[in-house]
């Protein structure tokens, strides 16, 4: 699904300049503006494969990962996306003020407004609201994985959520974080378990899974600090958000 010529949506489409990163060579590649799955049935699934946005190079047939400004609208799923290159880590609040000031004509009546900064985020936004759950709480589960495996001297540059596993029987699962309410509960392994992607920063994905009890915890994380509800409002929810979300656990 490297080559988007095939798609039926074509005023959604136009052309971008990349340059390789493997031999530097200089080629076009199609874009997509607009993920509206109103009038476009195949965008999600576009969305979900991931490789629309690796182009390959004509030249050294590499993959150069792209990324580039466009929106992703689902009235279905109740959510709207604007990708901004670069966005991540930004002082949420001051960035929350200047996005609702200069997107707020993008914004849609009882949808949930989002701004992420790659087409990992993007996606990840998609399969969030896929499975019905709350993106921030989604959010608050990445350190707790992330931070298991810089201990181990892993360095992570991102976490993004891939999906929902329900085990077959009631035994650990490997690469997963088991959280516990009752001390030693065998019950936690019999629980559902959130995937993400773990992304190094040399480029290895390591795949990792936490258990609905961290998602439950995150809940009351939000409902303690009031974000459990959303506003309607454009929002930067990102890893370093979580971070600072936890960080001022910590101080508190």
């Amino acid at each position: 699904m490297n080559q988007l010529h095939w798609m039926k949506n074509p005023w959604a489409v136009g052309r971008t300049t990349v340059q390789c990163q493997n031999c530097s060579h200089i080629f076009t590649a199609q874009m997509v503006n607009c993920f509206d799955t109103l009038i476009w049935q195949e965008a999600r699934e576009i969305l979900d494969a991931e490789d629309f946005f690796y182009p390959v190079c004509p030249q050294c047939q590499s993959q150069t990962e792209i990324s580039y400004p466009c929106r992703y609208i689902d009235r279905e799923l109740g959510v709207a996306a604007v990708l901004i290159p670069g966005i991540e880590g930004q002082d949420t609040a001051e960035a929350s003020g200047n996005m609702n000031a200069y997107m707020g004509r993008l914004a849609f009546p009882g949808m949930e407004h989002r701004v992420v900064g790659n087409f990992y985020a993007m996606a990840e936004q998609m399969r969030i609201h896929r499975h019905h759950l709350n993106d921030r709480a989604v959010q608050l589960l990445k350190p707790f994985m992330i931070g298991g495996l810089q201990s181990r001297g892993f360095e992570v540059w991102n976490g993004f959520f891939t999906g929902i596993v329900l085990p077959k029987e009631a035994k650990k699962m490997d690469d997963t974080v088991y959280f516990s309410l009752q001390g030693e509960d065998p019950a936690v392994y019999t629980e559902k378990v959130y995937q993400f992607n773990i992304y190094l920063t040399n480029g290895e994905v390591v795949p990792h899974g936490i258990n609905d009890t961290a998602y439950r915890i995150c809940m009351n994380i939000l409902k303690e600090k009031g974000l459990a509800e959303d506003d309607g409002l454009f929002h930067l929810y990102d890893l370093s958000w979580a971070i600072d979300i936890h960080n001022s656990l910590q101080q508190s």
